[in-house]
């Protein structure tokens, strides 16, 4: 049972995950983006400064040389997706943006080919052209005329930008913070990011809201986001990282466009033919990506946000 403890945490985290997305499109019709991004991360620093000073004081000291690197992974990681993540969540729908978040695994691998210099094989690049292919199903929903309309109001651009930011963060910290410490590198580029997402929110003039009229259901979401998916989430999949190893436990990360299309389906919104294929698809080409890139970080624990 011990041996299978690892991988009941990797579920849990993409159950959570999963079904952030329609918690998400329920803080925005209260919250504007910036203002859903500021509020979650801020209660999510607090939360994982505070695990870090009850569990290892020594983890709240950074290197002078790695501050540099956490500044730019957090206003890319943090800021930048979830600046476009929640932007895109006004206008897409959950299923679709969880698919277009799934493309993270098969676009960081690119990027690891020109950033870190990573060999990619045949199969990694079928398989990112099978899970394109599944996304532009999604997108069209079997239309091939409707992908002429792609960048019109569906809020697809937006989710894509926020998960080549995502990809970036990913291979960024490969890159430039090699042996530093996975919470250590999720609580202070959570925290970087969340600085630079007040400070958006200031001088945006965002800021301006009777937070007092606010209905339980809106704190709700952002309570959810900020406990749920960016602390316990990622936790748990950072416990499952070091357990199993990253090549074993991306593959985990597949499961959150599943689970977010039956919640959408539980709720009443259910995905139609196309949808279900396109999913099949992004998933089944994710799923050579990862099992051929073994060497690859490809982890939303690093995504720090996650929407995951």
């Amino acid at each position: 049972m011990k041996s299978f403890k690892p991988y009941l945490f990797l579920i849990f985290f993409a159950l959570i995950t999963g079904t952030t997305f329609e918690v998400a499109k329920q803080a925005l019709h209260h919250f504007t983006p910036a203002q859903t991004g500021a509020v979650r991360f801020a209660i999510a620093s607090v939360l994982l400064f505070a695990f870090v000073f009850f569990t290892d004081k020594k983890l709240l000291k950074v290197d002078r040389e790695h501050l540099k690197s956490l500044l730019l992974l957090g206003v890319a990681g943090v800021f930048g997706f979830n600046s476009f993540f929640f932007l895109g969540m006004k206008s897409a729908s959950p299923v679709n943006a969880a698919i277009v978040i799934a493309l993270g695994p098969a676009i960081t691998a690119f990027l690891s080919y020109f950033l870190l210099k990573t060999k990619i094989t045949w199969i990694q690049c079928f398989g990112t052209l099978v899970s394109f292919a599944g996304v532009l199903l999604v997108i069209s929903d079997g239309n091939s005329a409707a992908l002429g309309h792609i960048l019109e109001g569906k809020g697809i651009v937006y989710i894509f930008l926020a998960t080549i930011c995502w990809a970036f963060y990913s291979v960024g910290m490969k890159k430039y913070l090699k042996g530093v410490s996975t919470i250590q590198i999720t609580t202070f580029t959570s925290f970087f990011g969340m600085i630079a997402l007040v400070l958006f929110l200031l001088f945006s003039g965002e800021s301006n809201l009777d937070w007092s009229v606010l209905p339980s259901n809106a704190w709700f979401a952002i309570l959810y986001m900020a406990v749920f998916t960016t602390f316990f989430g990622y936790l748990f999949w950072n416990y499952g990282i070091q357990k199993v190893g990253p090549d074993k436990a991306a593959i985990f990360g597949n499961l959150v466009p599943v689970v977010a299309m039956f919640t959408t389906w539980f709720l009443g919104e259910s995905p139609n033919y196309f949808d279900i294929l396109g999913a099949l698809l992004v998933i089944s080409g994710i799923f050579v990506v990862n099992s051929s890139a073994k060497k690859i970080q490809t982890s939303p624990e690093i995504k720090t946000s996650a929407a995951n």
